[in-house]
């Protein structure tokens, strides 16, 4: 790959504050230009095929393994580089987000990883970001356990305030480059590794994209190829369906494969929520026993051990098949037993909505989705309650009107518990995503400019 000579560079409009001196150097600031101007179009293309591959879902078209990579999968000798030093073994795993308090939490806890969440957990506000930074270089210096992997922001989010000569900064980009740019020769210095938790990745051509960026960053900074080490997690129905691809493409740089099966279910909800076949099981809050999450545990397991790579993440959430039948599409794709579907009672709605609700407003409010001393899986149970409350109205088991009315019962009900909340702009965000045509993310670029770049006032 040529490194690009680039004159773009980019600027953080608003005032100084105590991260920027040592996080936004001139220097950091051109290496995140030079990555952005090398794959900003590349992004943009991912983006693009996201939407087409979405509207050929809804218009139909069935998931299958793809017949262009079959080499890719029948091949039995490729393997993923040896494990990265800190690794190895089994590993107890403590998620939070960047920040001081939770590097404290994840050292008290024991854990022997770290992964600092950039995707979620804290809400992108600018010092939340540079705080984050800041943390993470404060950690790669003190060079104490857990071993830090890092989680960067999803390819749909760019950074508003971080432009260069054209549009936005990729932010993934941004969380990629600024970590590598102040921590990586940090850590090979002291025998370490950089690692990162790739999520949200659909198909092997968005790895394909992560691992050029591995490439060109090492280079620009001399630091040998191969170096980096990325764990992939498995949180889309497209991507399971190309996990060893997704091995393939980033085999050089490849840790292995991470089950996350309260976003999966978010993503197959998004994928397949217009059709009756693909309505999640009827009185199920936790659907993880289902055959099909089964099946989608048991194809990370196999395939990470067929090409020597890690499967992690929480795998005793889900028990996955033990027989030695591959996994199917089919198996895949069987969510939802025959039968009519049930609607939800009153009692299901009302607390899904008072907990979407919730959930809305302490992203808004800067807190994240989650915060040390709350399990994630309580910030993904949330995240999949949205899903669900979306799809009951797609489906047409529960109608607008009745949201709106539930919606009016909870708003109420915050703004006594909560005089300060933000009750309006909270409502406002998670009324136009339940009664969208498709299911966004929470994090939407839309979501993300209107409420907390510009944010405007608030009332209930």
């Amino acid at each position: 790959m040529s490194t690009p000579d680039t004159s773009q560079h980019v600027g953080v409009p608003g005032p100084p504050g105590d991260h920027h001196i040592e996080i936004l150097t001139p220097e950091a600031l051109d290496f995140v230009a030079r990555l952005d101007a090398e794959f900003a179009r590349r992004r943009r293309e991912i983006l693009t095929a996201r939407g087409h591959r979405s509207d050929s879902l809804a218009s139909g078209r069935q998931l299958d393994f793809p017949r262009a990579t079959s080499a890719v999968r029948d091949d039995p000798h490729w393997r993923v580089a040896p494990l990265a030093q800190g690794l190895t073994g089994r590993q107890r795993e403590f998620t939070g987000p960047p920040n001081a308090e939770a590097a404290a939490h994840a050292l008290a806890s024991g854990a022997d990883v770290w992964i600092a969440d950039f995707t979620e957990v804290p809400s992108p506000l600018r010092e939340n970001i540079l705080a984050g930074q800041r943390t993470l270089l404060d950690v790669c210096r003190r060079r104490t356990a857990p071993t830090l992997v890092v989680r960067p922001r999803g390819w749909h989010l760019e950074e508003e305030r971080f432009r260069g000569d054209g549009p936005p900064v990729s932010a993934s980009l941004v969380d990629f480059g600024l970590y590598f740019f102040h921590c990586a020769r940090l850590l090979t210095s002291a025998g370490s590794v950089p690692c990162f938790h790739l999520a949200g990745l659909e198909n092997r051509f968005e790895a394909r994209l992560w691992n050029d960026v591995f490439l060109l960053a090492q280079d620009l900074l001399g630091i040998p190829r191969g170096t980096v080490r990325a764990t992939v997690v498995i949180d889309t129905v497209t991507a399971a369906f190309e996990m060893e691809e997704i091995l393939y493409e980033l085999r050089e740089h490849s840790s292995g494969l991470a089950i996350d099966p309260w976003h999966y279910l978010f993503s197959v909800i998004g994928a397949f929520g217009h059709r009756t076949p693909f309505l999640l099981p009827d009185g199920s809050d936790t659907p993880l026993a289902a055959p099909f999450m089964r099946s989608y545990a048991a194809l990370i397991v196999r395939t990470c051990e067929r090409r020597n790579a890690r499967a992690t993440g929480d795998l005793t959430e889900i028990t996955p098949v033990t027989d030695d039948a591959p996994v199917r599409a089919a198996d895949l794709l069987a969510v939802r037993p025959p039968g009519p579907a049930q609607a939800p009672s009153r009692q299901q709605l009302r607390s899904a909505v008072a907990l979407a609700l919730r959930h809305t407003e302490t992203w808004l409010r800067g807190r994240g989705t989650a915060v040390p001393g709350r399990r994630l899986t309580e910030t993904a149970t949330a995240e999949l309650t949205r899903a669900r409350l979306w799809q009951w109205r797609r489906q047409r088991l529960v109608s607008p009107s009745d949201l709106h009315a539930l919606i009016d019962v909870a708003s109420a009900a915050m703004a006594r518990e909560h005089p300060g909340a933000l009750v309006a702009a909270a409502r406002e965000v998670l009324e136009r995503t339940l009664l969208e045509d498709e299911l966004p993310p929470l994090l939407t670029p839309d979501t993300y400019r209107r409420s907390l770049i510009c944010p405007t006032g608030d009332s209930a």
